[in-house]
């Protein structure tokens, strides 16, 4: 398989999936990587609606989705979604590398103690900052924008704010 995009969006597969990062990915397939996605049979569900019918969808837990990354070899153009900083640094400590990730969206939908508003699609507290540092570190670009049109704002830029 072949990621030709990486996403952190904790709304998974929404509107600007199917009718932006689709298209802009050239994807073929969704590898979503989330552990909690992947015992939810119910969310598995909401999911696969959402998707269009000529995209396959695939949603792995977390080690599952960096195995079938390192053993798939087909030429599968995939588009990758993770939930949150965590989870993306969790794949890449398993192994898993990518030049770039698309940091999309972190809500302020859950509700913790010093959460700041970045822009208006990111808001992050002290855990989120520390992981995309921590990607970053791993010499992985943090590409901050909500759809492929905007213009991306630098992660690390963007952080040192907080």
């Amino acid at each position: 398989m072949l990621i030709t995009h990486m996403r952190i969006d904790d709304r998974l597969i929404h509107g600007q999936i199917v009718t932006a990062w689709i298209s802009d990915s050239k994807a073929e397939k969704i590898l979503v990587a989330d552990d909690m996605a992947a015992k939810d049979m119910t969310q598995q569900m909401l999911l696969k609606l959402a998707v269009p019918a000529n995209i396959r969808l695939e949603i792995r837990s977390v080690a599952d989705a960096a195995k079938l990354i390192a053993e798939d070899v087909t030429e599968t153009k995939v588009l990758l979604i993770v939930r949150n900083p965590k989870t993306a640094l969790e794949l890449f400590d398993l192994g898993f590398h990518i030049g770039s990730v698309n940091v999309g969206n972190i809500s302020n939908s859950r509700s913790t103690v010093g959460r700041k508003r970045l822009l208006p699609f990111i808001y992050v507290e002290p855990a989120d900052v520390e992981n995309l540092r921590a990607i970053a570190g791993k010499g992985i670009k943090l590409d901050v924008r909500a759809v492929p049109n905007d213009k991306s704002v630098d992660g690390l830029d963007l952080i040192a704010k907080c």
